[in-house]
């Protein structure tokens, strides 16, 4: 009986890890969805240029509590190694500086943020956790997510997800370095009208939210071969039974 309660007990906590990377996920996508959403149902349609504008809304409340509520998972998530802890521990530390830290807002002039710095430190301070925050969650989908145990078969459930992984990493560096070029080389007119800023973070943490549900199983999780097996024997037992 001991063996047995320490089993669902380790049942259990698996349960709980996938189902944190999961929601992990489903925070990342949700947050730019919920923008728009916010946007049209309660500001009148008018679109900020990047999501973290959103600060200088009434969706404030909301876009710091999904920042520190994601970041607060990962700091306390825990991986297979000490480096997954250490990424992911990072990456919730950049995710909690991105939120208290808001970026710069040309048409404010007051103190916003919480330490009642000055704007310009703060959003020095946003843009640099911000980088931190989406360069590490493209490592983490590119080489820890990827790596496996045992040699990974092709065709197989891993295979697949390795291949999801490393396009999640790739479709958040690729625009991480767009936003960095379109930042230099483009107008603030240009970057307003086009919204391409808040395009690029939108793909961003659809490529992160991605990555996190598939790594929590929500999504290409790992089929249960013994019981498949058994199911269809019972099932032929069944058509075959007189």
């Amino acid at each position: 009986m001991v063996y047995t309660g320490r089993m669902k007990r380790n049942s259990s906590i698996v349960i709980s890890y996938m189902q944190l990377r999961a929601l992990i996920g489903f925070l990342g996508i949700l947050l730019p969805f919920l923008c728009f959403f916010w946007d049209c149902a309660f500001n009148g349609g008018s679109v900020p240029d990047s999501i973290s504008l959103h600060y200088y809304l009434n969706f404030r409340d909301i876009f710091v509590g999904i920042l520190v509520t994601v970041s607060f998972f990962l700091i306390t998530y825990r991986g297979y190694t000490l480096l997954d802890d250490v990424t992911t521990w990072a990456i919730g530390l950049s995710g909690l500086a991105t939120a208290l830290f808001p970026c710069e807002n040309p048409g404010w002039t007051e103190k916003v943020s919480v330490f009642m710095l000055d704007n310009a430190v703060t959003n020095a301070v946003h843009l640099s956790a911000a980088g931190t925050f989406f360069t590490l969650l493209a490592f983490n989908s590119l080489f820890l997510f990827t790596r496996s145990k045992t040699a990974v078969v092709k065709g197989s459930r891993k295979y697949w997800r390795n291949i999801v992984y490393r396009i999640c990493g790739a479709v958040i560096l690729v625009p991480l370095v767009a936003m960095a070029l379109v930042t230099v080389f483009t107008s603030a007119e240009f970057r307003q009208h086009t919204k391409i800023i808040l395009i690029l973070e939108t793909i961003m943490l659809v490529s992160f939210g991605v990555s996190w549900l598939v790594k929590g199983g929500a999504i290409m999780g790992d089929r249960n071969e013994r019981a498949e097996a058994r199911r269809k024997a019972r099932r032929a037992a069944r058509r075959e039974a007189p």
